[in-house]
């Protein structure tokens, strides 16, 4: 009997482990369902992600990046910044991984140690402009304005990165060869953010601009409507005319 009692013990404390698992597993199953982006989501970024990529040099490290950072938005503005942030975190990871593979060697010649520290400075420098483009606030009513200045800095990001590796071409160092290879993708990603910057202000227009949320809304706003309700483009005297026409109507009414 003694037996048989500790068999239906076993017995029940392996169907409760068995039954706490189950319940463990599909709750992780819940939870990840809630996190993870469903089809329609993957589709509708994918789909944003390749538009903004459409006016690149290199579509497929383009693609690559913004979907590898995991874009929140489909907005073209953001998927923009993102592809900053992108650079910037590319050209840290190219820097790293000079310092470990090329910087031993360049420390063996003085001319190649003179333009690798070179190298790290303009790399900083390249950084640097990447920030402002990120940190640079858009306005709708000035998207020239806006475009420009991302044009001048990433312009000079990829100046700064171009004249790192033309350091060593001039010294005729050989190690030139393993610099270009580590900073292709940054430089490529670097192309690509000024191309898709360029092209933003035909971008912009095919987005949901009614769809905007934060700072972003409140600008299209501005463009859109006044405090009188009449669009900002709205001449003067035909503001005159749309403002005293209600009166008009409401004198008819009378």
């Amino acid at each position: 009997m003694a037996v048989d009692g500790d068999k239906k013990k076993k017995c029940l404390i392996a169907g409760s482990v068995s039954g706490l698992l189950v319940i463990m597993v599909v709750s992780v199953a819940v939870v990840t369902s809630k996190h993870s982006p469903n089809e329609n989501q993957i589709r509708t970024t994918t789909k944003a992600v390749m538009a903004v990529c459409a006016p690149t040099d290199f579509k497929e490290a383009c693609v690559k990046s913004l979907l590898d950072a995991s874009p929140k938005s489909t907005e073209p503005l953001e998927l923009i910044k993102l592809s900053f942030n992108a650079t910037i975190k590319s050209i840290n990871d190219s820097l790293k991984k000079a310092s470990e593979d090329v910087k031993p060697k360049a420390d063996k010649d003085p001319g190649a140690k003179g333009a690798f520290q070179l190298c790290e400075r303009l790399m900083i420098d390249a950084i640097d402009d990447l920030k402002k483009c990120v940190d640079r606030e858009f306005s709708v009513t000035q998207v020239e304005v806006y475009v420009e200045d991302l044009r001048v800095w990433l312009s000079g990001s990829i100046a700064f990165q171009q004249t790192c590796l033309d350091s060593f071409e001039e010294i005729k160092s050989s190690l030139m060869r393993d610099m270009v290879n580590i900073f292709k993708t940054s430089r490529e990603l670097s192309s690509n953010s000024l191309a898709m910057a360029t092209d933003l202000p035909t971008i912009l227009p095919n987005s949901n601009i009614t769809g905007l949320t934060g700072g972003l809304a409140k600008y299209a706003r501005k463009l859109l409507y006044t405090e009188d309700g009449i669009p900002t483009w709205v001449g003067p005297h035909a503001r005159r005319l749309m403002a005293e026409a209600p009166k008009e109507e409401e004198e008819d009414h009378q």
